[in-house]
């Protein structure tokens, strides 16, 4: 049900086909905790930060220890889950995706800068990396990653920051899907990082609870897929 790094093309196997209109629940997983540069551990990796085995959802474990091949320099590096056929849905038409709710499966998240990625590469994360960074040593990127804890005040969920000196900085959580797309008319593998007319990694805050994203489907079907939440 899961890819790691690419997206469902046109030789992708539905798990799952819906008549038009339906509601669709989604396990989703985020790839922070469970990246190279982070152990390929995620029980590991959140124990480290104080998080009980419980607490690890059982999915991202299975991952890491399946013999899935990522290379976490060349693929991307998100969990992709679907694709979800849509019955009638053809070349020509445009697939309706409304989110309706959007829901924290564990009570904390990850907020990662790596070297050479997203913005003001080669200026943030602060940290120098060591000689000959590679998939092989990926922790020699130094990369920065920060856990951040949530809690829930009524309805609504904040981020916490240790700010030191029994300090926190909390932020209201927000959250949307940074991946939503239906699979491109092509037989090659897709990866995962770039945005296209099929939709993808569109990384849009806006696409949070309530919002409605419209996608021209590709091929018979559509294969609609999601992943990568953010909480924020």
């Amino acid at each position: 049900t899961v890819r790691w790094g690419y997206l469902p093309n046109k030789k992708a196997k539905p798990v799952l086909t819906v008549p038009s209109g339906s509601a669709v629940t989604f396990d989703t997983i985020s790839h922070e905790g469970i990246l190279e540069d982070q152990g390929r551990d995620p029980v590991a990796y959140f124990a480290s930060k104080n998080v009980p085995d419980q607490q690890v959802l059982d999915d991202a474990i299975a991952i890491t220890a399946s013999d899935m091949e990522h290379d976490f320099f060349k693929d991307g590096p998100h969990i992709v889950t679907g694709p979800v056929a849509i019955e009638g849905a053809e070349p020509g038409d445009v697939l309706k995706v409304e989110v309706i709710k959007l829901e924290p499966r564990v009570p904390y998240g990850v907020i990662s800068n790596r070297h050479g990625k997203g913005a003001l590469p080669g200026e943030y994360p602060k940290t120098e990396p060591k000689p000959n960074p590679s998939s092989e040593y990926p922790e020699r990127y130094a990369n920065v990653s920060t856990f951040a804890p949530i809690e829930k005040d009524g309805d609504q969920w904040y981020g916490v920051l240790d700010a030191g000196n029994d300090k926190a900085i909390r932020f209201p959580l927000h959250p949307f899907m940074g991946i939503m797309g239906v699979a491109p008319d092509t037989k090659n593998r897709v990866h995962s990082v770039p945005p296209a007319a099929y939709g993808g990694n569109l990384d849009i805050n806006a696409l949070g609870i309530g919002s409605t994203l419209y996608l021209p489907v590709q091929i018979p079907g559509a294969s609609f897929y999601i992943g990568d939440p953010h909480f924020a």
